[in-house]
Formats: structure tokens, sequence, C-alpha cells
């Protein structure tokens, strides 16, 4: 899979624990590509829970949140149900009230819950722990989220998503724990829904191997997010310390957080064939790998 790295590095030169470090933050594309789609809009919703109108607000709000996409809702929070396919005079008018680069469809959005019990324990008035029976409610939220081109008349494609939600454990339940259950599956859902068409942005770090030559001549350049001028100075390092494993570790560390792939693995790899007991740098090494999958 292809991932784009967003260039944030920090070094903290001295962190609480542990050496010094490279951060960075790389951005995974999502699971599904909606493209170059600045605007989306929410076309039906076919659902036969009133909880859709929580799964909307959320999908929407975390959407507009973590990318660059504007999601609108057209189907009056939920409560405009229009079907799996509007009719072509239905289409038309929401076409051309909410123009869009894609439109998506939420569709068999159901919520299902459960009553549970168990034993637990509280105090009682004194102070003492005693066993009591506790009930609690378990939900679960899905839905299919379908990606219609712009004409609205073709499926790019569909996928499914599950959100599940529990209440707080109770003497005797209400109708309050089944809500507060069944609005927690259905944000999670709606998160899911969410993260599943917008990149992720996710933190990385590395711990530096103090034992290189030249680390400390690097920190107030990795303070300053000077990284390229980190790497010129270790690869010049190189010259002079030919057959250093940590200075090709650190190598690594930093042309990772360049945005390197490339160069990162082959240092990561050289660092662990000149120390192959450096248990570190083959955790690193598989950790990189994972990464970059």
């Amino acid at each position: 899979m292809r991932r784009t790295l967003l260039i944030l590095a920090v070094l903290a030169s001295a962190p609480l624990f542990g050496g010094p470090r490279i951060s960075w933050t790389r951005t995974v594309p999502a699971l599904y590509d909606l493209g170059n789609a600045s605007r989306v809009v929410v076309l039906y919703s076919v659902s036969d829970s009133e909880k859709i109108a929580v799964f909307l607000d959320i999908f929407i709000d975390h959407t507009n949140r973590t990318s660059r996409m504007r999601v609108e809702d057209a189907t009056k929070h939920g409560h405009h149900v229009i079907g799996e396919r509007p009719d072509d005079a239905a289409r038309r008018r929401i076409v051309r009230e909410h123009p869009a680069d894609l439109y998506l469809g939420i569709n068999q959005f159901t919520c299902t819950s459960i009553e549970r019990n168990g034993e637990g324990s509280s105090r009682d008035v004194d102070g003492e722990r005693v066993k009591r029976k506790q009930l609690w409610v378990d939900a679960v939220c899905r839905a299919r989220v379908d990606v219609i081109e712009r004409e609205a008349e073709k499926r790019r494609l569909s996928f499914s998503v599950k959100g599940e939600g529990t209440s707080p454990r109770v003497s005797e339940l209400t109708n309050e724990e089944r809500e507060i259950a069944l609005d927690q599956a259905a944000r999670y859902a709606a998160i899911q829904a969410a993260e599943q068409v917008t990149p992720r942005r996710i933190r990385e770090s590395v711990e530096l191997d103090d034992e290189a030559p030249l680390v400390d001549d690097a920190l107030a350049l990795i303070d300053a997010e000077r990284l390229g001028d980190v790497r010129t100075l270790w690869e010049g390092a190189l010259k002079t310390h030919p057959q250093s494993a940590a200075l090709r570790y650190n190598l690594a560390a930093v042309c990772e957080a360049l945005g390197d792939p490339n160069a990162a693995r082959d240092y990561y790899q050289q660092a662990l064939r000149l120390s192959p007991e450096k248990r570190r740098y083959r955790v690193e090494l598989d950790m990189f790998r994972k990464r970059n999958m």
C-alpha cells in the first residue's frame, strides 16, 4: 500500500526517559480512496433505527474535522429516508440542490441490543464489599456505505461498518441504559465509516542510538527540524566511521522521518548486518517493514 508522509519531526534533546528520539507524523491513505473529491453529499439514509441521526452527526463531523473533504447531509438529518436508489425526479432535485463531486448512501443501517447480567461487587453503607447482581445492555449498529458517482446512477463501491456499545452496570435496567448502549454503538459505527474514507495521521517515534558518532552535534539541528542537514552530517561521518552500526541505524531513522523509505531500509539492514546481536536494530527493522507495507 502506498503511503504519503507528512513530515513533522521533533527531537526531545533532554527526554525524561531513554535517549534522544526522532518523531514524525505519517499519513496513511484511506482504505477506500474517494479520489480528489472535495465536496461529498449524503444522498440517502435507509434505516429502521432512529440512531441513524447519531450516526450521521458523528460521521459528518469526524470526516469534516479529519480531512479536506466537506460532507453535507441531504437527508434532513436522517429523517428523510429516500430509499436505496432515489427515483429520477428525487435524484435530479437533490443533485440540483446539493451539487457535489461524489455522493454517499447510508444503507441498511440497523441496531440491535441485548440485556446482559453477571455478578459483581460493590460497597455497602458500611464500606464492606458485597457481591451484587449487575445488569447492563450491549448494542451493535451496522450499516452499508455506498459510494456513488456524481451522476448518482453508478455505484462505485460499497463497504460495511459495525460499532459496538455497552451501558453502565446497574442493579435495575431502565430505557436510559439501552439508549446509552445504542448511542455508543452508532457513534463507533460512524467513526469507523469516517476512518474508511479519510486518511489517518499516525505519530511515529524512533529512539536514536546515543553511542553513534556525532549524536550530540545533531541535537540542535533536529530540535530546529533541519533533518536534511542531520542526514548530510551523518552521511559525511560514514567516511570516517564506515563500520559504525549505530551511525547507520540513526541514519535509517532520519531518512524514514524525511520520507525516504528506500534509504531507510538500506541503513536499517546495514546496521543489523554490522551488529546482528543488537535486538533494538532487529525490532526497529521489523517495525519499519510494518509501517511501510
